[in-house]
């Protein structure tokens, strides 16, 4: 995950190199912001973008196209059309882990085989994120949308 804006060019550098000679695709919510990345990662490409909607404050579709954009330096990008709505509703939470594939190599080695990951004693995720193995911040998320599933 990085932290980056379209509008001020902040961490798009940093972005740029996480994407340098791979095959990549934007993809999420209508507005969001997915082809003004584009606009400020290759500039001149001139993606186009628009207003989110004042009514509703949501994204109007402008990208109607995937739309393959290359780098100078190798690797594309891939700009798809946004979304409306993206949920995972459909899914049991303690299947939510099995999309967290940096989690791999640490939630199968806990004390505990029904490890929950959350305060049980010898959990080997959560070790890895005291160690800084796993990013605080990617657990955080992955507990956020456990227990919004856990909820509804």
């Amino acid at each position: 995950m990085w932290e980056c804006s379209a509008k001020t060019l902040h961490g798009l550098d940093e972005l740029k190199q996480q994407l340098d000679q791979q095959t990549s695709v934007f993809v999420g919510q209508s507005g969001v912001g997915k082809s003004s990345l584009v606009n400020g990662l290759l500039p001149g490409v001139n993606a186009k973008v628009g207003e989110l909607s004042e009514n509703s404050r949501l994204g109007r579709h402008t990208t109607t196209n995937a739309r393959l954009f290359h780098f100078p330096s190798g690797g594309d990008l891939i700009d798809s059309p946004g979304i409306r709505e993206f949920g995972l509703w459909h899914l049991e939470p303690e299947k939510i882990i099995d999309g967290f594939h940096d989690f791999e190599p640490w939630r199968f080695e806990c004390r505990f085989r029904d490890c929950k990951h959350q305060q049980e004693p010898g959990c080997a995720l959560q070790d890895a994120v005291q160690r800084g193995d796993v990013h605080r911040q990617r657990f955080e998320n992955y507990f956020n949308i456990y227990h919004a599933l856990l909820a509804s």
